[in-house]
């Protein structure tokens, strides 16, 4: 799982990065350079089955932060927007974490809705440059060769260019498997899930209006001050929570970054477990059980015979996996089990 973190320049990305990375990149320097962490993913259920089982290893699952240049709005000497020179690594990832400076400063009063407004529009601009790109190409092969190598394909990019000339992002678009398929190869960037992450000041918190600006959006959203976390971060364990307690700060922006991304992505997690190795896998919510086997392995999904399942809280209570079995909370399941969040499976397949 990637999640980029993009926005305007001194908006708080890089503070925010090196507080839920542990880095120390330089800030306020209108640095170009992509910078990247792959980080666990905490998991305190996760933490107890490695208890239960003692195995060799305990695998957390990962996400990978990237922090994407900052960007100003409009075009730079060149001729390019200086949005398209640094948005090229946003296109790589599964979700965009746009932050927004809620909080005043030396570049001017805050103007949360217009900065989500300005990124917005920037996102739009550069799609609509692939899809024109991609329009002009479909032109050309079929004058050249009288036809287009997917028939459906020159209606479906005139309808997303209409929806981007229009000002909407392609999330919008309604679109049939075969065409989420077709443009999934493209990767543009208003399909990707949003999260705007509200950088405030220190003791304040997101006003109505800062809210409904997002909320028009439709995206997850995000409230933190970035220079206080990336603080709480250098701190040992226990002093840190006492400094979210002293400043009624519920979670860290890690925990807070990491349930966003899920939501947005769609995304839940199941275990397996034993004396080797207790992990932690993510699949799409709702996913058919061989889907799931496919995460852990190819073989399981294209064998997969059946699942044992047991529902995390249920094992808990029950103490382990023999008092759950004594207590029929473990059970087969088969090709059509959806997935759910905190299930503790054991694949049965054959090849």
């Amino acid at each position: 799982m990637q999640v980029g973190i993009i926005g305007l320049k001194s908006t708080g990305k890089t503070t925010l990065f090196n507080a839920i990375t542990g880095a120390a990149v330089p800030t306020g320097q209108g640095g170009v350079e992509v910078h990247r962490s792959i980080g666990k993913v905490p998991d305190p259920r996760l933490d107890w089955l490695t208890q239960l089982h003692a195995p060799t290893r305990q695998v957390n699952a990962q996400v990978e932060w990237v922090d994407v240049p900052g960007f100003a709005p409009g075009e730079v000497p060149d001729g390019r927007r200086d949005a398209t020179r640094f948005l090229e690594e946003a296109h790589k990832v599964g979700a965009l974490a746009q932050v927004v400076r809620c909080f005043d400063s030396g570049f001017g009063e805050p103007d949360p809705a217009g900065e989500i407004e300005t990124v917005a529009l920037e996102l739009i601009l550069a799609d609509l440059q692939i899809v024109e790109t991609r329009l002009e190409k479909l032109a050309k092969e079929k004058q050249k060769l009288g036809k287009v190598a997917n028939p459906l394909e020159p209606a479906l990019m005139e309808r997303l260019r209409d929806q981007l000339e229009a000002g909407g992002p392609l999330r919008a678009v309604e679109l049939n498997r075969d065409e989420r398929k077709l443009v999934s190869g493209f990767s543009f960037l208003t399909l990707k899930p949003m999260i705007f992450v509200l950088n405030l000041a220190e003791g304040e918190s997101a006003t109505e209006k800062t809210l409904g600006a997002t909320a028009a959006t439709g995206g997850e959203v995000v409230s933190l001050c970035a220079k206080v976390e990336e603080e709480l971060a250098e701190l040992p364990m226990e002093d840190a929570a006492e400094f979210l307690a002293d400043l009624d700060i519920a979670e860290p922006a890690l925990n807070q970054m990491i349930r966003a991304a899920f939501d947005a992505l769609s995304l839940i997690t199941f275990f397996t477990i034993g004396n080797d190795e207790c992990r932690a896998w993510t699949v799409r919510r709702d996913a058919p059980a061989p889907e799931a086997a496919g995460a852990i392995h190819s073989d399981l999904q294209r064998g997969f015979i059946r699942a044992v399942v047991v529902a995390y809280d249920e094992l808990r209570a029950a103490g382990d996996m023999a008092a759950a079995k004594q207590a029929n909370r473990v059970r087969e399941e088969g090709k059509n089990y959806q997935i759910k969040d905190g299930d503790v499976m054991e694949i049965r397949f054959s090849v």
